[in-house]
């Protein structure tokens, strides 16, 4: 009896342990924290080598976190897994790249879901409840879709190629000449009149479409990641975005002028070398207070409007972009959660 009640009290201290140690996992270390000029909230990431999505406290601590539902495992996860957190709902959106994406809630439930070979790197859910989503990965020669709209229920409402973009080839940046990938695009952002801001990253470009048009085209964005929304400021409409430049940093451009050249705004710290935590830089999200989330390989930080980077978490356990690594994840986009 005694021997049973040892069994007993043994299997609850160390289930004790385990969940205790479950619940304390750190994966980030704070090295900046100006804590009265940083927007408090968590970050939602997806953490591609355990196969969760995760969210983590200012600190680095994972707070929740659920396992990526089955059937999108054999995504190719590293190939542009946007998240975003939908407030209204408390649920999450992922892009499972080459496969389809997902909406998921704390409990792990999945309320949406659409299989879609042309899916990388961003998607958006739209307030009619559709979904509208780019691909990175169009080949050269196939003409893949590069912006996709489908209804809830997964039907295709409106599909563009490269042939509509009508790029100048010209403009293609030599880095990427070689690049597997065609134009490249990697966001996309339904703007407050409707209109579509599209990201060509291979053609340093961000172009706005509009009646079926493009409207605009912004040149001379160096591998153009995430832009903004448009801000009004002080009289004059204004956009961000993400410049592949070296050394990488945020751009601000002038929205109603596209021959106005980019306005560096924030460049990312030392080191600038190719193994900088910081690069390549993607996640580019305005916050509550003015500030901007930013995110490199292994870095995420918080930057005011005026350059001051006053929060930054490390992931130690996460590897830069450039490793060979595969047995860890390195940060694709995150999104911020208040």
């Amino acid at each position: 009896m005694y021997k049973n009640l040892f069994i007993v009290f043994n299997f609850f201290i160390t289930l004790s342990f385990f969940s205790i140690n479950a619940q304390s996992e750190i994966i980030g270390e704070l090295i900046t924290n100006k804590a009265d000029k940083v927007q408090k909230g968590n970050i939602g990431l997806v953490d591609t080598y355990n196969e969760r999505i995760i969210e983590i406290d200012n600190k680095g601590k994972v707070i929740w976190k659920k396992k990526i539902p089955g059937k999108f495992k054999n995504a190719e996860w590293n190939a542009g897994a946007d998240i975003e957190w939908l407030p209204e709902t408390d649920t999450f959106l992922i892009v499972a790249p080459k496969k389809g994406f997902f909406e998921i809630n704390r409990k792990g439930k999945v309320l949406n879901s659409c299989k879609n070979k042309h899916i990388s790197h961003d998607l958006d859910k739209l307030d009619d409840g559709s979904f509208i989503f780019v691909n990175g990965w169009d080949l050269k020669g196939e003409k893949n879709s590069i912006i996709t709209k489908v209804t809830n229920d997964c039907k295709i409402s409106m599909s563009k190629s490269e042939d509509f973009f009508d790029m100048d080839e010209a403009d293609l940046n030599p880095r990427y000449a070689m690049d597997k990938a065609n134009l490249h695009s990697n966001s996309i952002r339904i703007l407050e009149d409707e209109s579509i801001m599209v990201s060509v990253r291979n053609y340093d470009q961000v172009v706005v479409i509009k009646n079926n048009k493009i409207i605009k085209r912004f040149k001379n964005a160096i591998g153009a990641h995430d832009p903004s929304e448009v801000y009004n400021e002080n009289g004059n409409n204004f956009f961000y975005y993400l410049d592949r430049n070296r050394p990488s940093n945020i751009n601000k451009r002038n929205f109603d002028n596209v021959e106005d050249g980019p306005k560096i705004m924030w460049t990312i710290p030392e080191p600038h070398g190719k193994k900088s935590p910081w690069i390549p830089l993607r996640t580019l999200e305005k916050l509550e207070n003015g500030n901007w989330l930013v995110t490199g390989s292994q870095r995420i930080g918080q930057v005011t409007n005026d350059g001051e980077l006053v929060w930054e978490l490390n992931l130690p356990e996460f590897r830069h972009q450039n490793d060979r690594n595969n047995d860890k994840t390195y940060i694709y986009k995150v999104a911020f959660i208040n």
